[in-house]
């Protein structure tokens, strides 16, 4: 040793410094766990953080699929009602097309014989008048004279046939006009 440096032997002052630095030491080491019980708590508790919001996603996932699920089912209820409604729509347009198809064979059978006996009583009256006409141009000996008749009797020959046909084309009118 050199004479510039002095030892300073103290124990006592060695023994407190050193337990100075012990007590340092055990203090940073002290930290160091604290710090390494901290992390270790954040992780556990981010962990259990994470789970819960998994959960709870899981649960709002659940809860929508039940809310789609019932909007669907209600949506296919309506949608059988309306079918059953319009079924039977159209069993009830169909029975009265039935019944106005029944109706309208009905009086097209009361027209049609209307129309018959209409048109055999026109028949009948042109008949008794052409008759006599037929029998006036033949002969009384068999032979064929012809009988010359002027243009104004036969346009009122004509005439009254035509009237005739009028009043039971009116008459066959009014019929198909008053039955319901």
């Amino acid at each position: 040793m050199s004479k510039h440096q002095v030892e300073i032997h103290n124990r006592r002052a060695d023994s407190r410094i050193s337990g100075e630095v012990r007590r340092l030491d055990d203090l940073r080491m002290a930290d160091t766990l604290r710090l390494d019980d901290l992390r270790k708590m954040e992780r556990h508790y981010r962990s259990k953080l994470s789970k819960a919001e998994s959960h709870r996603l899981d649960s709002v996932a659940t809860a929508e699929k039940g809310r789609i699920d019932a909007l669907l089912a209600a949506d296919r209820a309506n949608v059988g009602l309306a079918a059953a409604r319009a079924e039977i729509v159209a069993t009830n347009l169909a029975e009265r097309v039935d019944t106005t198809a029944k109706a309208a064979a009905a009086q097209t059978e009361a027209s049609a014989a209307a129309l018959r006996g209409t048109a055999d009583a026109t028949a009948q009256v042109l008949a008794s008048r052409i008759t006599p006409l037929e029998q006036a141009q033949w002969g009384t000996l068999g032979g064929k004279t012809q009988k010359t008749e002027d243009r104004q009797s036969f346009r009122w020959t004509t005439e009254r046939v035509m009237v005739a046909i009028g009043f039971a084309l009116g008459l066959l009118y009014f019929l198909l006009q008053s039955t319901p």
